[in-house]
């Protein structure tokens, strides 16, 4: 879904429908965990307002770092595309889970590009895994390219615009969040040349092998050639460089009082490795461990994408009787060509941060 902004279109795209992002993000709760440390010695106090810029569907919020009998309204941000019926269900779980809080919740259904919230109203934001995410869809592939070609040029495509739209958030959250206030940042980062080596692009070969998946049911005549000209995943993963560098040019907002960068695991990836070694020398249990692996991945991927590829292929003209039988062919196709490529172990090298507001 996009929203038409003047001469280009902003980026509206949610996690799929339902529950299915909170039963597939186990990865990105390995992510917030990750981020725990930085919130150890924050004195928060016991009336505080946080913001979970780019909430989704709620499952990964974070509440373990408040002090108990603390009041808190937790303001739960995403785009009105979001499934936010999901996160509601979550909060009755949420309020039992810590009887000696006293929370409210809200819901703010904007982009993190814009304002969310009142001027100075923010004692701590966070946002997880998210801003990757770019403002405004990227010019779509073009048909004389092939999805291989296509993610080749994906970084030096979008690199300027997600320097304008860090830039972006960084000044928006700079006005929301009050002076002494903190912003804890976890967002996906890109790979050295060193870790390509060792452990391939996860990011881009996920992605790469999803569209791949389609592409090949659209040279076989079993979607139309133009759902390919749709493909334009606007996100962008950054460099230590570019985070860091683009945090600097708003030095006279935010300090930086912790950095460090980690990679993390999807966590099929130890059960695979567990029934891989099990097997011994039996080869077919080998294989049936990487395709279980390899389907954990694709459905960790289509919790992302899965509305956003379906709805390219009803306004490309897909009858709507054809579309489960499509997708459940698009699934296997895509799970076996990253079986048969070799995932490696799904590694992310993700930057964490806190930034104190001036």
């Amino acid at each position: 879904m996009t929203i038409e902004d003047g001469n280009s279109q902003v980026n509206a795209i949610a996690m799929a429908s339902g529950n299915t992002y909170n039963e597939n993000c186990h990865q990105q709760t390995l992510i917030m965990e990750g981020s725990l440390p930085l919130f150890d010695d924050i004195k928060l106090g016991s009336n505080l307002t946080i913001v979970d810029y780019g909430c989704s569907q709620g499952g990964n919020s974070i509440l373990d770092r408040l002090a108990s009998s603390s009041t808190a309204s937790l303001v739960f941000e995403d785009l009105p595309s979001n499934e936010f019926t999901s996160l509601i269900n979550l909060l009755p779980k949420l309020f039992a889970s810590y009887p000696t809080l006293k929370l409210y919740p809200s819901l703010i259904p904007k982009s993190f590009y814009e304002s969310a919230v009142p001027p100075g109203s923010v004692d701590l934001g966070y946002t997880l895994s998210t801003i990757h995410w770019l403002k405004r869809m990227p010019f779509p592939k073009p048909p004389t390219e092939t999805v291989s070609e296509y993610y080749s040029k994906r970084d030096s495509r979008n690199s300027a615009a997600a320097e304008q739209d860090l830039r972006e958030f960084l000044t928006l959250r700079g006005q929301e969040i009050k002076s002494g206030g903190h912003l804890v940042i976890a967002c996906f980062g890109s790979f050295t040349k060193e870790e390509i080596a060792r452990y391939k692009d996860a990011l881009i070969l996920r992605h790469r092998v999803l569209f791949q998946a389609m592409e090949t049911l659209a040279n076989e005549g079993k979607l139309p050639l133009k759902v390919m000209e749709r493909i334009n995943v606007p996100i962008y993963d950054r460099s230590e460089k570019e985070l860091l560098g683009g945090i600097d040019e708003l030095k006279d907002t935010w300090t930086v009082e912790k950095y460090y960068r980690k990679m993390i695991h999807h966590p099929a990836y130890y059960k695979f490795l567990k029934v891989h070694e099990d097997a011994g020398r039996d080869e077919n249990e080998k294989i049936a461990a990487a395709k279980e692996y390899a389907g954990t991945l694709i459905d960790w991927l289509i919790a992302v994408f899965g509305d956003m590829i379906l709805s390219w292929w009803r306004e490309s003209g897909v009858e709507e009787a054809a579309i489960d039988g499509l997708h459940q062919e698009f699934l296997v196709r895509a799970k076996d060509m990253l079986w048969k490529e070799g995932p490696g172990g799904a590694e992310i090298p993700i930057m964490y941060t806190r930034l104190r507001r001036v």
